[in-house]
């Protein structure tokens, strides 16, 4: 039976994982690296915005060239009916860095898993971890191929399932019941830019994406979704075309994939560091997709977890993993913060369950934030 050794392996191939190893490729070169990814990168995925500090980001990680062969949909702002029944638009020309980008998301992850196994990584497709057990100081893996693999550090870069560090004892901390109902569309009009519109019981997105196609996503909460029975799509499209603005931009799309149901809710998880193992990404938090945060927020995170990996498996310093963990959870403090700042401005339907929960009184935040204080 296959047994192979690394002193670091990554579960996960999205951009907190793929991140994570570019970033320890570069910090610690002496360092072996194993990405696994349970794909094949032949599905599509949601998360599709790159805002334009991105470039800050990808630029010192060597990885602009690789992007820009993409050929991502430049857009220059941004549209929201939000607190008001007219659309306003936020310009992007008023930014230090004026160009934003949507994504062919499948693309761009393998794009960056490919880079990470160009500088060093060992990647593995359709690979999957089946068991995990903690043995002196190294983990021991059993791969979904029968393989083995003894690492010296494992990172979690599972998304939303955070399947390794559950299974090593850590929890969610919940702060809401947010899903993402969306749909992939291809035609309409040309229109780049992300457009944001608030409804009685949640909101819609819409972005124009490469190659002539569109996501188009309902954002509320799991009750709320199952009571209006979102998920079916004639149901979907019916409540899509009540909406103001986007169902102009969207007529003349036509539907090129189901609809995709996800829970899209803010939560962090607890412990962030344990023995030998950290998260990353959304395994570490996730955030609402209003922040249009999630790729960026990933590969950031990745970053700060190779410098702390690094530190601890080269010189014995755990201080790193330490300023990690903190900087996770003071992250997520601030995220919050914003969050209810955010859904304030949207006073159109007091009445709605949905927008209630938004309302939440300051203490309440205050008890969710308590639950995660440094």
């Amino acid at each position: 039976m296959n047994s192979l050794t690394c002193d670091v392996t990554i579960i996960g191939g999205g951009p907190g994982g793929s991140g994570t190893a570019i970033s320890l490729l570069a910090f610690a070169p002496a360092l072996s690296i194993t990405l696994i990814e349970a794909s094949n990168y032949d599905v599509p995925r949601i998360g599709e915005t790159l805002p334009p500090i991105a470039r800050s980001i990808l630029e010192p990680l060597n990885l602009w060239d690789a992007f820009s062969a993409l050929n991502a949909r430049e857009s220059f702002g941004t549209t929201s009916l939000w607190g008001e029944p007219v659309p306003v638009d936020n310009d992007f020309i008023f930014m230090p860095a004026a160009t934003g980008w949507h994504l062919d998301r499948t693309s761009f992850d393998a794009m960056l898993a490919q880079e990470a196994s160009k500088r060093g990584a060992v990647l593995m497709l359709n690979t999957s971890v089946s068991e995990a057990e903690r043995s002196g100081d190294e983990w021991r893996l059993r791969l979904s191929t029968g393989a083995h693999l003894a690492t010296r550090f494992v990172v979690d870069a599972t998304g939303g399932s955070a399947s390794f560090a559950r299974s090593a004892g850590a929890r969610f901390v919940n702060v809401d019941r947010l899903l993402g109902i969306s749909r992939f569309f291809e035609g309409g009009e040309s229109n780049s830019q992300l457009m944001i519109e608030a409804f009685a019981d949640g909101w819609w997105y819409t972005a124009g994406l490469p190659n002539a196609s569109r996501v188009i996503c309902c954002v509320t909460d799991a009750d709320l979704a199952h009571r209006l029975k979102l998920s079916e799509p004639d149901v979907w499209q019916e409540q899509l075309a009540r909406t103001r603005s986007l169902a102009g931009i969207t007529n003349g799309c036509k539907p090129s994939s189901p609809v995709s149901v996800r829970s899209t809710s803010s939560r962090l998880l607890d412990p962030i560091v344990g023995e030998g193992w950290l998260v990353v990404g959304d395994a570490a938090s996730r955030f609402d997709p209003l922040s249009s945060q999630g790729i960026l927020k990933a590969i950031r995170s990745g970053i700060f977890a190779s410098y702390a990996i690094g530190d601890w498996l080269v010189k014995k310093d755990d201080a790193g993993l330490r300023r990690y963990q903190r900087y996770v959870k003071e992250e997520f403090r601030s995220y919050l913060q914003t969050r209810l700042k955010y859904y304030r401005r949207e006073q159109r339907w007091p009445e709605s369950e949905f927008w209630r929960r938004r309302h939440s009184e300051p203490h309440k935040v205050a008890g969710e934030i308590a639950l995660i204080a440094v």
